[in-house]
């Protein structure tokens, strides 16, 4: 009997930065798994500092216009998304755990499938006694028996006792409500949440990037992280508070302008100016008084600021992760990334390659959003394609009220949210699903799916 045809697999994920916020709708043809982007929608983020939310009601009103951007071009009706957030305060650790393979006396046995699952859940059990933080990922780094050579798949060693490390990353409970809320508000419905630095890392990132090693490194305005890939997932990652906000800040208190006027200074300058350029005069309106600045003054501002945030602070996690031998390049994104003449400035301070990380495939993106500031965007949906092809090593909480599995802190048993689950309509009523059950089961549940 001949099948009927398939219907594409629709995703959406919401991005919430401190200056932005951007939502993007992809299309997956189940077959051939070819993904095509078919919306794109962004909106100046207001009410947000450090990546932290302070004025819920300007966050919504944020969101509600980069979704009805997105809507508007492609005649749809977002209902559900997946939500990548990057607040200031987070907590990265790594934790090992140990599981015996056998009682006293019986013989050694082969690895299984079982034990890998429950080596992990062990770990998780240890990360959540550890703190009070919302775990959003557990990645397991390796597996060794007997304390032998780690590997990625143990299965069929023989042994008595399988040690798994763990990298997890929680977030503080009130800030992702928070962000929940204000999405929900907004009229959609969170599915999950992803770190940016792992949205950052798989949207800036190539896939021989991804299998021989790389650094992510994401410049936001508020914050600042380092991610380090290697064999196909994350090996480590470093979040830094601070970012291209300082140095508009620095801008604004120095000059005694407004905040918007600092922004448009220091987007005006190149860091490495032609001298017969330096005295060249930016003016603009202020208070009905025409202000007169030299890209002297800003560039003697900006320059500092920038060096002390590439080199002070991000350059030492970056060298750190680069000792590693199998490192293929340094890859820059977010929106201090594009500034003008960034690439000049790090470029000669590694020896690894280093280039500016736009989106994977931007092509397929409308013009205005594929400046490396999106590369955060696009990473959520691509995220969320190596999670349904590799969940083995992409571990995390689950919603219980997706599955109606029961929510078990004891038990942890396995959740399975589907992936592929349709998040975007043709137009039509707007669906709002409650929160509640959200934080619940983000401490009660991981899903492994080996």
């Amino acid at each position: 009997m001949r099948r009927g045809k398939e219907e594409p697999i629709i995703r959406s994920g919401l991005d919430i930065g401190t200056r932005k916020i951007s939502l993007i709708v992809t299309e997956t043809d189940p077959l051939s798994s070819e993904m095509q982007v078919i919306a794109v929608g962004s909106a100046r983020a207001r009410g947000i500092s450090k990546g932290d939310i302070q004025d819920p009601d300007l966050v919504v009103e944020s969101i509600r216009r980069a979704v009805d951007e997105a809507e508007t071009a492609f005649d749809l009706n977002i209902r559900d998304t997946f939500l990548a957030v990057g607040p200031s305060s987070a907590s990265v650790f790594r934790l090992e755990h140990r599981f015996p393979l056998r009682e006293e006396g019986t013989p050694e046995r082969p690895v299984t499938g079982k034990d890998m699952k429950d080596a992990v859940k062990g770990a998780v059990r240890a990360a959540r006694e550890k703190g009070k933080e919302l775990l959003v990922h557990a990645i397991p780094l390796g597996y060794s028996v007997d304390s032998g050579f780690p590997v990625r798949d143990p299965r069929g060693l023989k042994g008595s006792v399988l040690t798994v490390e763990v990298l997890f990353i929680g977030l503080p409970e009130e800030g992702v409500r928070r962000s929940i809320t204000c999405a929900e508000k907004a009229g959609l419905k969170i599915l999950g949440i992803v770190h940016k630095s792992i949205a950052s890392a798989f949207g800036s990132l190539s896939e021989e990037e991804i299998i021989d090693g790389a650094v992510a490194v994401d410049i936001g305005a508020g914050t600042s992280t380092v991610t380090c890939v290697r064999d196909g997932t994350i090996r480590d990652v470093s979040i830094f508070p601070g970012g291209g906000d300082l140095v508009t800040q620095d801008v604004a208190k120095l000059l005694m302008i407004p905040t918007s006027k600092a922004e448009y200074l220091k987007r005006e300058i190149s860091l490495f100016e032609d001298p017969c350029d330096l005295q060249d005069e930016l003016e603009f309106d202020l208070d009905g008084e025409p202000f007169v600045a030299t890209v002297q003054d800003v560039l003697d501002i900006v320059f500092p600021r920038m060096e002390e945030i590439l080199f002070d602070f991000l350059s030492p996690r970056i060298e750190e992760f680069g000792q590693e031998k199998f490192l293929r390049s340094i890859v820059f994104s977010g929106g201090v990334a594009g500034a003008r003449g960034f690439l000049d400035l790090v470029n000669d301070n590694y020896d690894i390659p280093v280039r500016i990380g736009g989106p994977v495939n931007a092509m397929s993106l409308p013009p205005q959003a594929r400046g490396c500031e999106f590369a955060s965007t696009v990473g959520i949906v691509n995220y969320l394609l190596e999670r349904e092809a590799h969940p083995e090593i992409l571990l995390e909480p689950c919603l219980a009220e997706l599955t109606g599995a029961p929510d078990d802190e004891q038990s942890m048993d396995i959740l399975i949210l589907d992936p592929r689950r349709s998040v975007a309509t043709r137009k039509g009523n707007r669906g709002k699903g409650p929160m509640d059950g959200f934080i619940d089961a983000l401490k009660n549940a991981f899903r492994e799916l080996f």
